[in-house]
């Protein structure tokens, strides 16, 4: 079971646009993975990650911009992280919604 660390994103102000998903690591302005750690939830590596491969759950578009459609699909995907410690999933979940306040006129749970 990897062990998730949380990471809190750094954001430079939101949207309601949805990225082109997936992400690949040479989608970012930079190559540092402390940076690209940034744009994501969690790591299965720690923070910094060891790999691109060990980011989950992306917030944020490639310039930083925190997206409400990526807060949506990181609530749904969360369900589906079957090796999370319950703990951190829970912080997770937390985080989502306290990100989701950035957004007060449109609620995680409202439909695109």
């Amino acid at each position: 079971m990897p062990e998730y660390t949380l990471h809190v994103p750094s954001i430079r102000g939101a949207t309601t646009e949805a990225p082109n998903m997936p992400y690949e690591e040479n989608d970012f302005p930079m190559d540092d993975l402390a940076d690209i750690d940034d744009y994501y939830l969690l790591s299965t590596s720690g923070i910094p990650p060891e790999g691109f491969e060990d980011l989950e759950l992306p917030v944020c578009h490639v310039d930083q911009r925190l997206s409400l459609p990526l807060l949506k699909r990181a609530l749904d995907e969360i369900e589906t992280i079957d090796d999370i410690d319950p703990e951190t999933k829970t912080e997770t979940i937390d985080m989502i919604h306290d990100l989701g306040e950035c957004f007060p006129n449109d609620g995680l749970g409202d439909e695109d």
